[in-house]
């Protein structure tokens, strides 16, 4: 009621000021009907667009949901959708960085944000009638040294590569976290490690306790060291360089995985990262991997392993491939190995 009175209050005042210079009352209430016909016009228009963009996203949805209906219910096109897709994800997540790089710059605080998964990861997701002839076939991991990797290469075959100078031992990792400000990017945009080892938790920890020089008991420690922001995925970049021969049509993921193993550190699954063109790079010690087929292509895939080592690097594909880490008997070295995708 007093907002109501108020607003009579400024009427009359306004009335009063038009009469004091020469306006009639008509002139007046012409003046207030022309205001408030801009008011409604303005008004109308935003709600316009907005009913607008309501529709556009309707139809969007609506063809969606029709896309998916057609690709569940025929098996064919379903599989070639999803041999294919992944290699979309990337150029159209450097689209949306490109887009987003603006808003950042003016809200830097949501970068905060970026590190953390939308989604949880569902174990039990499962391809029915994956097509798994490019996996089926692989009796052994060859030496794809010197190979020409084309876009009619068969992806589906594991293979390993030697990479001359990739060797990276923990102390070089200490030197790139204590350089100028590197230790300031890596506890602020990839701080958090995991381990089974309740003494490390952050990434400092890694480096003020570190293997080389203080072993556990049982040297069975695990670090697992997730990086998923640009600053320090730069960084690591100096260190473990794109490996010769990746494809020039590949796009990399800016998510990497470090993992850093005692001699003795028991068997662990390899996480799939976000494109499924993978890279493992061992940079120092030696660990045993275990190919498995992935869940859609057990019953065609074979089993198979093989000894990575230092200056060696493994590539699969994780739509086929779900590779273990294992310990090797007798071995005394620390291992790194660096994880990366391409899409």
């Amino acid at each position: 009621m007093v907002d109501y009175k108020s607003y009579c209050q400024y009427v009359d005042d306004i009335k009063s000021y038009a009469k004091e210079n020469g306006l009639s009352e008509s002139e007046t209430n012409e003046i207030f009907n022309n205001v408030f016909d801009e008011f409604e016009t303005k008004f109308s228009r935003r709600l316009k667009i907005f009913f607008s963009i309501i529709k556009w996203f309707i139809q969007f949805f609506v063809g969606l949901i029709l896309l998916l209906i057609v690709l569940y219910n025929h098996p064919s096109t379903h599989n070639l959708f999803l041999r294919n897709m992944q290699y979309y994800i990337y150029p159209g997540f450097n689209i949306l960085r490109k887009i987003a790089i603006p808003i950042l710059k003016k809200y830097p605080s949501l970068t905060e944000y970026y590190d953390e998964s939308c989604l949880l990861e569902n174990g039990n997701f499962y391809v029915s009638e994956m097509d798994c002839w490019p996996c089926s076939t692989i009796n052994s991991i060859p030496d794809g040294t010197g190979w020409n990797i084309t876009k009619n290469f068969n992806f589906g075959m594991p293979f390993i590569r030697s990479e001359n100078g990739s060797n990276v031992k923990l102390s070089a990792l200490v030197n790139s976290y204590n350089e100028n400000d590197n230790k300031k990017i890596f506890d602020d945009d990839s701080g958090r490690i995991v381990s089974n080892n309740s003494s490390y938790r952050v990434i400092g920890d890694l480096f003020d306790k570190r293997f080389d020089e203080n072993p556990s008991k049982d040297k069975d420690t695990r670090i697992l060291w997730r990086i998923n922001r640009m600053k320090p995925a730069r960084i690591l970049r100096k260190l473990f360089p794109k490996p010769v021969g990746t494809p020039d049509w590949w796009g990399q993921s800016t998510e990497r995985f470090l993992f850093i193993d005692e001699p003795k550190t028991p068997a662990y699954q390899f996480p799939n990262p976000e494109c499924s063109n993978v890279i493992l790079r061992c940079t120092s010690g030696s660990r045993l991997i275990k190919m498995l087929p992935s869940p859609e292509c057990r019953q065609t895939c074979k089993r198979s392993a093989v000894i990575l080592s230092a200056g060696q690097t493994l590539w699969y594909n994780w739509w086929y491939w779900r590779p273990m880490s294992l310990p090797i008997s007798n071995s005394t070295e620390i291992s790194i190995n660096y994880l990366t995708s391409f899409c």
